[in-house]
């Protein structure tokens, strides 16, 4: 497999003035070098399987010590890659949202569950290094121990919050343990039917792409809607 060429003129953030702010932009690019460089990697071999030098390597950087610089470590990195594109669903969460709302001021049920997976699927759509995230790093958002809160940190309270409120409109009858277990059991869901459709190769443009998002809405829908049955609420 040939690893995609990096450009660091393309990953560059605007720069600020003076000498400080361009060795600031050449620092974000370093970063970001790395950060698409250790994704692709992580998606051809496995998380566990890619060392740091091959990581540098693949960035095209020759400081051996530049990704301890950036990041600490290779746990460092693997922080800052979820934070890059956590900010990256929770911006197109909000534009999504913003186009539903646009439509239609109470959302549907099914017009939340396009906002739990919708974000992902746009930006799989349009960016292969987060399709390679989302091969990597699916399968452990969902087979993670932790909750869905614990499991997306900090950067994504605020999204998940909202969702919660989105659903709650529609799941009045549910305590808040229901609730949030049913919203956990579809984020999982979502994660693994998403990096299926990530490892699968089968894309997320065209008529089969349009048909796997919709299916996948029908049965989030299918958890989301789900009335809690009486042995469930025996057992409790």
């Amino acid at each position: 497999m040939v690893a995609r060429k990096l450009d660091a003129d393309n990953l560059q953030q605007p720069a600020g003035e003076g000498s400080e702010g361009a060795r600031q932009t050449r620092g974000e690019a370093t970063k970001m070098l790395l950060i698409h460089a250790a994704e692709n990697l992580f998606a051809e071999k496995g998380l566990e399987n890619v060392a740091i030098r091959a990581i540098i390597l693949a960035a095209e950087q020759k400081n051996e010590s530049v990704l301890q610089y950036h990041f600490g470590s290779k746990a460092g990195l693997i922080q800052a890659i979820h934070r890059y594109r956590s900010a990256q669903i929770d911006e197109t969460r909000r534009k999504i949202q913003a186009e539903l709302v646009k439509t239609n001021a109470v959302l549907t049920l099914r017009e939340v569950a396009v906002i739990m997976i919708g974000p992902a699927f746009r930006l799989a759509a349009a960016d292969q290094g987060f399709v390679n995230y989302l091969k990597v790093f699916g399968p452990l958002m969902a087979l993670a121990d932790e909750n869905l809160e614990q499991r997306l940190g900090r950067q994504r309270k605020a999204g998940i919050a909202e969702l919660k409120l989105l659903l709650r409109a529609h799941r009045r009858q549910l305590d808040d343990e229901m609730l949030e277990l049913q919203l956990d059991h579809a984020a999982r869901f979502a994660s693994l039917a998403l990096s299926h459709q990530a490892r699968a190769g089968k894309g997320f443009v065209g008529k089969q792409a349009k048909f796997f998002f919709e299916n996948l809405l029908d049965n989030l829908m299918a958890i989301l809607s789900v009335e809690v049955s009486t042995e469930t609420r025996r057992a409790r």
